[in-house]
């Protein structure tokens, strides 16, 4: 393993948030000046993630628990722990109804939801199994097969693009701020988590992450614009898969598969599994070091995954997986947010301390 396969993971745990709710939630909070919402919420992540990164190369041996651990004790480290946690087990959870959701609609229609779901938790849990060193590996090989194929379909469409539906470009009182769907779209932080957790010759520098985020906006604010330009905000915001609903207006007969949404659900399904099987793991690990330090990590991931899948079984329809979101909205503000900045205090803490 080395810092190019963390980078490749960083960027694609990112891109399993834009194709997934990305798209849709920034075009619903939003009714012009689609790029406000985006930038502000790459800005915010530019932010958090210096805090974050700061915090760690402060002391580079230790990961993110032990640095919680140190400054305010287990007990303390446990209660702060305790949302990231909540947050990140709904999270594996939203994410994979709606990726097995989404697979069922487009490649799997006659198959039963729990059939779905139960293959998408048996490969994240796996993924998990295996732990994050062959994750990483496994992150090279999904980004040489599978990174042509979304970038084909975010600009084979461009043909079909109605440029007037890009204005007006200005929300001169940032009505987005108010709506919830903008908050939602912030659980695209969560792709800088696990940086945390990893040794430290794995870890990579702001100089770096931030390079990456700026290709990452790009690549997000094309997810957005790409169904607006060419359906229009007004039809835009019914889609509850806009990226799917405007790779299917292309028509290639000369494309081996001439469908083109299926190289989009099955790319963007690719990214859902890393990304699942990587907060897996990280659930795994916070739980087994702050609160059952004496059982076994991979009894602890079983039982987990067998909660994920019962879980995502009992959410009815997409419409409770939208209130489901706007739940998890608050939990993502804190662990992406707050979190990094209480580790960042907590090192400023620990400092001062070892000075003493």
């Amino acid at each position: 393993m080395n810092k190019f396969q963390t980078i490749i993971l960083f960027f694609l745990l990112h891109l399993a948030s834009i194709f997934a709710i990305f798209p849709e939630r920034m075009i619903a909070s939003a009714s012009k000046g689609h790029w406000m919402p985006v930038a502000i919420i790459f800005l915010a992540e530019l932010l958090v993630l210096w805090l974050y990164l700061k915090a760690m190369s402060k002391f580079p041996e230790k990961t993110v628990m032990e640095l919680c651990s140190d400054a305010i004790g287990k007990w303390g480290a446990g209660l702060i722990v305790l949302p990231l946690l909540v947050f990140l087990f709904l999270e594996v959870v939203l994410l994979t109804y709606y990726l097995s959701s989404e697979i069922r609609t487009v490649l799997l229609p006659e198959t039963p939801a729990y059939a779905t779901s139960a293959i998408f938790v048996a490969i994240c849990f796996y993924g998990a199994w295996t732990g994050l060193a062959a994750m990483i590996r496994a992150s090279m090989g999904w980004f040489i097969l599978f990174m042509p194929f979304i970038l084909f379909s975010l600009l084979i469409s461009i043909g079909n693009f109605n440029f007037h539906y890009i204005f007006p470009v200005w929300d001169s009182q940032f009505s987005f701020l108010l709506r919830p769907d903008f908050y939602v779209g912030t659980i695209i932080f969560a792709g800088f988590l696990f940086l945390g957790m990893t040794p430290s010759h794995l870890r990579i520098r702001f100089g770096t992450a931030a390079a990456l985020v700026g290709v990452i906006f790009l690549i997000a604010l094309t997810s957005v614009y790409v169904p607006l330009l060419i359906f229009g905000q007004e039809t835009a915001i019914h889609f509850q898969y806009p990226m799917l609903m405007a790779s299917d207006t292309v028509d290639l007969e000369w494309v081996v598969f001439d469908w083109l949404p299926s190289f989009y659900v099955v790319s963007s399904s690719g990214l859902g599994l890393i990304k699942v099987a990587v907060l897996l793991w990280m659930f795994t690990s916070m739980l087994k070091q702050l609160y059952l330090p004496k059982a076994k990590s991979r009894w602890i991931l079983a039982v987990v995954c067998l909660f994920l899948y019962a879980a995502s079984q009992w959410i009815p329809n997409i419409m409770a997986l939208d209130k489901f979101l706007y739940i998890n909205a608050c939990l993502c503000l804190y662990s992406t947010v707050g979190f990094p900045i209480i580790v960042y205090l907590s090192t400023l803490w620990r400092r001062k301390e070892v000075r003493a």
